[in-house]
């Protein structure tokens, strides 16, 4: 009985792990002929960087305290370190650090510090990417308690002149509330006590 417990609980936890991931933040393209860079990639510096300084940003904050969007957004993301792994087509990139924000970037209302991450920049085919890794989220409006943070930057509208390639880009995030997941095992763990402390 305690290992149908014990097992049962996992199996739940592992559920309520996966299902209760959901979306913290997002933004669809804005821009319509691809004419106004998000994202530049600089091969002679190895460089990765990305920008949207103008009007016409809504980010959805689904995840966020009281959800909603947020209205011509901006965000920055400041140079980071290139890696080659896969020549012309894998990268890695060093820490970095995405800030959102409205009138003032000295107060952001959503950031993202990265430890690491990855570039997939197919040249010839297929869709360019940026996605980090060891995430962390923060903001006013920003639940705590998330674990296994991701996000991605989905990029289009490649376009290269010389040793540089620009885009335009798309965005996603996601997490994982961990409080939830510590709560089921807790449970779980209480009950199989219980039994044990009831069947001496």
């Amino acid at each position: 009985m305690n290992k149908k417990v014990l097992i049962t609980a996992l199996l739940v936890a592992s559920a309520a792990a996966s299902q209760a991931s959901f979306t913290v933040a997002n933004f669809f393209d804005p821009t319509t002929s691809g004419s106004q860079v998000m994202f530049t990639f600089d091969m002679d510096t190895m460089t990765l960087f990305g920008e949207w300084q103008v009007d016409g940003l809504t980010v959805e904050t689904p995840g966020f305290v009281g959800g909603g969007q947020v209205q011509n957004a901006r965000f920055t993301m400041g140079p980071v370190g290139v890696t080659e792994v896969i020549a012309g087509t894998l990268y890695t990139i060093n820490a970095g650090e995405v800030k959102f924000w409205t009138s003032d970037p000295s107060t952001p209302f959503f950031t993202i510090d990265f430890g690491s991450g990855q570039f997939l920049n197919p040249f010839v085919a297929g869709a360019s990417e940026l996605r980090g890794d060891v995430v962390d989220f923060s903001g006013p409006n920003v639940p705590g308690g998330l674990s296994q943070e991701q996000f991605a930057f989905n990029f289009a509208n490649t376009n290269r002149v010389g040793n540089k390639f620009t885009y335009t880009a798309a965005f996603t995030s996601s997490a994982v509330p961990e409080p939830a997941t510590l709560l089921v095992l807790g449970s779980a763990i209480g009950m199989l006590a219980a039994r044990r402390r009831a069947a001496r």
